[in-house]
């Protein structure tokens, strides 16, 4: 196991790297005490000698991994969302409650989601009205400034 301390986007993470298996493209990773099942992208089974590290696209939604233990209880990840009806994250921090499901109607100035940054609550909140089609974070989700967090058209 490798232990590694990585600060991304001004956040400190603590990672442990289990062992790669060369016959399996999946690692074993914890961050911050999480566990999480990952798979090495465009690794061959029999090339996947030790994981490559390299940096999230800006547009990353760090709300879309799964930790492993949750990965049969829950859907699928939505794909990004066009940027033009997304109601993005004006600043970083931990997603403590979902406000709204999807098909919900919202008005503008609803809260949709309620973020924990700097240890204050902040709600965020609809500028438009519409209906919600895309719900792109999770509660307990870490989310980065500007990161897509619901869809609204």
């Amino acid at each position: 196991m490798k232990d590694y301390s990585l600060k991304i986007n001004g956040q400190n993470y603590n990672v442990q790297i289990d062992e790669v298996n060369e016959t399996s493209t999946v690692a074993h990773v914890t961050v911050n005490g999480t566990p999480y099942e990952v798979e090495i992208a465009g690794a061959s089974a029999a090339a996947a000698s030790k994981p490559q590290v390299a940096p999230a696209p800006r547009e990353a939604n760090s709300g879309m991994i799964t930790p492993a233990t949750a990965t049969a209880s829950r859907p699928a990840a939505a794909p990004a969302a066009p940027a033009g009806g997304a109601v993005k994250c004006p600043l970083p921090g931990t997603v403590l409650a979902v406000k709204v499901a999807v098909g919900d109607t919202v008005t503008a100035g609803q809260t949709l989601v309620v973020l924990e940054a700097m240890k204050m609550e902040n709600n965020i909140d609809a500028d438009r009205g519409g209906v919600v089609k895309q719900i792109l974070v999770q509660q307990g989700a870490t989310v980065m400034e500007g990161d897509n967090l619901i869809v609204i058209e």
